[in-house]
């Protein structure tokens, strides 16, 4: 009789399929029913390990035993067999050849199981291309449980006339996840970029840095608003959690609270119920304030004209219910970038300055006066005392809001902006410290350590991390116009030389600062007419232009016309617009010196500034007039 004839007369292929459906059944509702017990994660890894493990067992038994109606015995063994009858079935050469087989086997499977890379996504071709040396590699595996981005919500409303409602929704479940003190909710600026992507959830994933993706979709009649979600597990792209609402359109306010309360429970927040409550209300109760509110945030991701329309909305919002203490916020923030001369997108009116600012500390002191829980307090006091030019306390109010939002990347920035101002040397090497780990984990987090590490003077430090960062995001135009300045500043020109190249390949054309780098590369290496003609560039009418002060100022610094850069900045001392000038000083290079007013405010404050520092890379002197 052959092998695999006496392996079926003796039912071991019947106990292997029994063992495997009922070992199915085992690890789903494991995997359902652990997490929802509090069992760590290693516990659904023990139970793989024991029914991997008792997989050969279960084969020898049923090849040495048999369940008859008299109980379990031993199988007897054939008339062929018969001549080594002397030795037992259970011991006999076939079984023992057979179970050290299976035993063999069943090691093998364990010890796979046991050595697979945990966590490691597959490789895909552009996965090994962007492929990170071993220290970036060792950090992108150890992508934090408690990560999520939230993926443009799809508009399937039959008139594809709903978008606002989708990318609205989308930014608000986003803002009330990041209010959850243990959730890393990646920004908007990152996840914004996956809109109508056809990448797979694992890919979009690995990108972002995230263990969960929450996606979605609305559909919108004038009588019923359905929407979808989902709450992804990356690794496995196991749904976690999903629900669809079909209501009628004035639900829509407790449609998005819900959802954000629902995504916090599947994700294991430690937030007590009413803090949930808490994180998930839309601040209004009004659903034509909230509908006027969330086409304002749509509009607001969109272009310089879009931006006009969503301060119109926030305006509508907050008059509607001047309780809403986020459309006034937003409202008095369209008014703050008025005020910076760093912006692209400044001057969308012709209000004074002096105007420009007053209505932004009426509309921020409503939203003060309204705001519905301390943090969101602190967060709006420290943006009014930042524009009031008192850093000191606006740092405090900023730190006292992470202390309940520590996710919460805009504020980082923001802080980071105001400690690099008062050049507190001690703070800044903490803080730019305390956000690498989550810059290894988060894009903007990345973006936001690569623009701030180097002003401590760490160059080395700086750059090194800076390509740590470009390993893992390869392809993000933004990143490496940080990574190239940060090379320069350390002396690794050819290093920089190749990232601009990088650079150049992937620029969408779009990019307001694209010139800076080219000038900068040219400085460094000794081609001073190139930036020369960079800088001559800049139209008489862009000359005109509030947006393009600080471009030119960094050209006129690199060419080493400290005169010329001091002078541009003079109308902003004499205009007493002061805070715009003061988005300066985060420049190791910034010489206050020459602006009394300037002056002034880092002596209140106890700053003491030191001397400007040299650019490493500037040009080299040009030939002297004649």
């Amino acid at each position: 009789m052959s092998f695999f004839a006496e392996l079926k007369r003796r039912k071991v292929v019947r106990v292997a399929v029994v063992y495997a459906a009922t070992a199915f059944a085992v690890l789903q509702g494991a995997d359902i029913m652990l997490p929802q017990m509090g069992v760590p994660e290693w516990g659904l890894s023990l139970v793989v390990a024991l029914i991997v493990l008792g997989f050969p067992i279960a084969l020898v038994l049923g090849w040495a035993l048999e369940l008859t109606p008299e109980g379990i015995k031993r199988t007897e063994a054939t008339p062929s067999e018969s001549s080594e009858a002397a030795t037992p079935a259970l011991l006999g050469k076939r079984t023992l050849f057979a179970s050290a087989l299976l035993v063999v086997l069943g090691l093998g499977i364990g010890a796979g199981w046991f050595l697979r890379p945990v966590g490691a996504p597959e490789a895909t071709p552009a996965a090994e291309s962007a492929a990170a040396p071993a220290a970036t590699a060792a950090t992108a595996a150890a992508v934090a449980d408690k990560t999520i981005a939230v993926l443009p919500f799809a508009d399937f409303s039959p008139a594809r006339d709903h978008e606002w409602f989708a990318d609205g929704l989308t930014e608000e479940i986003l803002n009330a996840l990041a209010r959850t003190p243990d959730l890393l909710v990646t920004a908007r600026t990152s996840s914004f970029r996956y809109k109508d992507s056809t990448l797979d959830i694992p890919q979009i994933a690995a990108e972002l840095g995230v263990a969960h993706v929450l996606e979605g979709s609305i559909r919108s009649t004038p009588q019923r608003i359905r929407v979808t979600a989902q709450l992804i597990r990356a690794a496995d792209g196991f749904h976690l959690w999903s629900q669809t609402y079909d209501r009628d359109p004035a639900d829509m306010i407790e449609i998005q609270e819900d959802l954000a309360r629902n995504i916090a429970l599947a994700m294991e927040t430690t937030m007590d119920p009413q803090a949930l409550s808490d994180m998930a209300r839309v601040g209004t109760r009004s659903v034509e304030a909230y509908q006027a509110y969330i086409r304002g945030i749509a509009a607001s991701l969109g272009t310089t004209d879009d931006i006009r329309e969503s301060y119109e909305l926030f305006e509508r919002a907050r008059g509607l219910d001047p309780g809403f203490a986020a459309a006034h916020a937003h409202a008095a923030y369209f008014w703050l970038t008025q005020l910076d001369v760093t912006r692209t997108d400044i001057f969308l009116s012709d209000l004074s300055p002096a105007q420009v600012e007053a209505r932004f500390r009426e509309r921020i002191r409503q939203a003060i006066d309204t705001a519905p829980t301390a943090a969101e307090r602190a967060g709006y006091e420290a943006s009014d005392a930042a524009v009031e030019l008192r850093w000191q306390k606006a740092i405090g109010l900023y730190q006292s809001y992470l202390d309940e939002r520590p996710g919460d990347a805009a504020v980082k920035g923001g802080l980071m902006d105001l400690v690099t101002r008062t050049n507190d040397q001690a703070l800044q090497e903490q803080l730019v410290e305390a956000i690498w780990p989550e810059a290894i984990l988060r894009r903007e987090m990345a973006a936001l350590h690569v623009n701030y590490a180097y002003r401590t003077g760490n160059y080395s430090s700086a750059a090194d991390q800076a390509l740590l960062l470009r390993e893992r995001w390869p392809d993000d135009f933004d990143l490496l116009y940080q990574v190239h300045r940060v090379l320069l500043w350390d002396g690794r020109v050819e290093a920089a030389a190749e990232a601009l190249e990088h650079m150049q390949r992937i620029a969408r054309g779009d990019e307001s600062w694209a010139a800076m780098p080219p000038a900068r590369q040219a400085c460094a290496e000794g081609r001073r007419a190139e930036a020369e003609q960079i800088l001559s560039d800049f139209s008489t009418d862009q000359l005109d232009e509030d947006w393009s002060i600080s471009l030119r100022w960094h050209l006129l610094i690199l060419l080493g016309e400290h005169a010329a850069a001091t002078e541009l900045l003079m109308p902003l001392e004499q205009d007493g617009r002061i805070y715009a000038l003061s988005s300066f000083l985060v420049y190791p290079q910034f010489d206050p010196s020459p602006y009394p007013s300037l002056m002034r405010i880092l002596e209140r404050e106890q700053i003491q500034r030191p001397p400007p520092v040299a650019l490493p890379f500037a040009c080299p002197p040009g030939e002297p007039a004649s």
